[in-house]
């Protein structure tokens, strides 16, 4: 693979993150599905729980989203690797919202890792590292 062809992998895996979150955030759960391979693998943060499965790893976004009342998210650092066909997005993040009538203010870390499936990058492992 060329530099340039690298270059171009990357900028299209960041984007692909950048509009995964905004989806999230506007709460657009029809449009999740398209970023997951079927058999992605998640962590769940703060547990060694494995969630498996496109629509269990939808089930939670959502349910975040439908619990949680976000008051402002922000990728705050943004870093891709890419080999061959699987690319690793590695960010961290800021964000605030309220659940419960308890404020929530956290800063964690976010692990992708995608894989080149028929010319589209799909996240097959989602680890979220719980920060402050």
């Amino acid at each position: 693979m060329t530099e340039r062809a690298k270059k171009t992998h990357i900028k299209e895996v960041e984007r692909i993150i950048n509009h995964l979150m905004e989806d999230w955030m506007d709460n657009e759960g029809e449009n999740l599905d398209r970023y997951f391979y079927d058999h992605v693998v998640m962590i769940e943060a703060g547990t060694n729980n494995r969630i498996m499965g496109v629509d269990n790893v939808l089930e939670n976004y959502l349910l975040f989203i439908e619990d949680a009342k976000i008051t402002d998210y922000k990728i705050t650092d943004l870093f891709v690797e890419l080999v061959e066909d699987t690319a690793i997005g590695y960010f961290t993040y800021r964000i605030k919202y309220e659940m419960d009538d308890t404020k929530f203010d956290e800063s964690n870390t976010e692990i992708l890792v995608f894989r080149k499936q028929e010319n589209n990058w799909q996240i097959i492992w989602r680890t979220q590292l719980l920060g402050e």
